[in-house]
């Protein structure tokens, strides 16, 4: 079944996670994306978190559905072959340090030359304007410059704290991902292209969004800390045999739950009355809780909780994913056979749609291994394809 975005072609100069990624959503919804790779080393994507059987988890997740050539752009020869890809391409991604791009010859203005109608998506560290907008930026950097790892830390005067994941650049690659549909969908009703510029530090700032709008407001930084500091109604807890979550906003659940840890006396307590009164009192109400859920599996908690419709769910490891019964029923994760022989789980699409769905058709390609097929479509014949592999144009 074709997905919605059979028929359209990207042109895929990224490298490592933020636009890899945000290509990589575009190939598991049907685009058809040549990625271009130097000849020497490709993307060094492929080198990172390198396994003894060869294969990087880091490519992997970042790179299938993909096509791949190996063309050398310092050659005037195989920056001619992008262009000439680029003319028959609906998308040009690239995610370069600021600067080099133009130093090729491969930047907006030479490639909307060949292309006017092209959607050309750049993923930068700081955006395209100011005194940082051509420096490099990576994950962590544009963490701690957005602000997260700071409201991680908690507190002004604590280490800053980054996520565990590569927030910056999965946050950056969703909305780039978006940018480009933006756009494509602007050109289909009007036929004009456009450049698309998306940032990690714009992006860890549109994460942030509520957080951000409370601070201006109220002078105060979002909660975070220790568990005994947050809100004992947003919050974890280890159940008999491991860890549950639960978030209560509606006040009507706060009896409710009482009733269910079987401590129905604390809803008319007077310390724990309306979210401001829980919260003065945060760590004495966790402790109590604490001990409540420590009685019984987290199973029977959940069973409960979810009876009374209160939001809640296990604290799954990555190890719990793959035997999650919503994680299997919704294809979250799905298993991929590599060249070498080994399985690969793999993240599934997130976007589910009834008629068009995504899907993970191949694992990520061989440094080169469409660089025949692709030059071929392109109008080159056997005998240059050979004279660009004597000139070590392409790989």
């Amino acid at each position: 079944m074709p997905g919605p975005l059979d028929g359209v072609r990207v042109c895929d100069l990224t490298i490592a996670q933020f636009g890899a990624h945000a290509t990589m959503m575009l190939a598991d919804m049907g685009a058809e994306v040549v990625k271009i790779e130097s000849p020497r080393i490709g993307d060094p994507g492929r080198g990172i978190e390198l396994q003894p059987n060869g294969v990087s988890p880091f490519f992997q997740a970042h790179n299938r559905n993909k096509k791949s050539i190996a063309v050398n752009l310092r050659r005037p020869a195989g920056k001619e072959a992008v262009l000439r890809l680029a003319e028959r391409s609906d998308i040009f991604v690239q995610s370069w340090r600021p600067g080099v791009v133009s130093r090729l010859g491969l930047d907006y203005e030479a490639v909307h030359l060949r292309k006017p109608d092209i959607v050309y998506a750049s993923a930068t560290g700081f955006g395209p304007k100011g005194p940082r907008a051509r420096l490099p930026a990576m994950d962590m950097v544009a963490q701690g410059t957005g602000g997260l790892a700071m409201a991680n830390a908690g507190d002004d005067d604590a280490e800053p704290m980054p996520a565990a994941a590569t927030i910056a650049d999965q946050t950056g690659s969703f909305l780039l991902a978006y940018g480009i549909l933006l756009a494509l969908w602007h050109r289909q009703r009007t036929g004009q292209g456009q450049e698309v510029d998306v940032s990690l530090l714009g992006g860890q700032i549109s994460l942030q969004g509520w957080s951000i709008t409370s601070y201006y407001l109220t002078g105060r930084n979002p909660q975070s800390g220790s568990r005994t500091e947050r809100s004992p109604l947003f919050n974890f807890y280890r159940a008999a045999d491991s860890w549950l979550a639960i978030t209560i906003i509606d006040e009507r659940q706060w009896p409710a739950l009482c009733r269910i840890v079987g401590l129905p006396e604390l809803a008319e307590d007077a310390r724990f009355q309306g979210r401001d009164e829980r919260q003065k009192h945060a760590s004495e109400l966790v402790f109590l809780l604490d001990v409540a859920f420590a009685d019984r599996d987290r199973e029977e908690w959940l069973a409960a909780l979810q009876a009374e419709e209160i939001p809640c769910g296990p604290v799954n490891t990555y190890g719990d994913l793959a035997d999650d019964a919503q994680v299997q029923a919704n294809d979250y994760l799905v298993d991929m056979t590599l060249p070498e022989g080994a399985t690969v789980k793999l993240p599934g699409p997130a976007v589910g749609l009834s008629e068009t769905p995504g899907s993970v058709r191949t694992t990520a390609p061989e440094l080169g291994q469409h660089t025949e097929e692709v030059l071929l479509d392109l109008g080159y014949g056997w005998d240059e394809i050979a004279t660009l592999r004597e000139e070590r144009v392409i790989l």
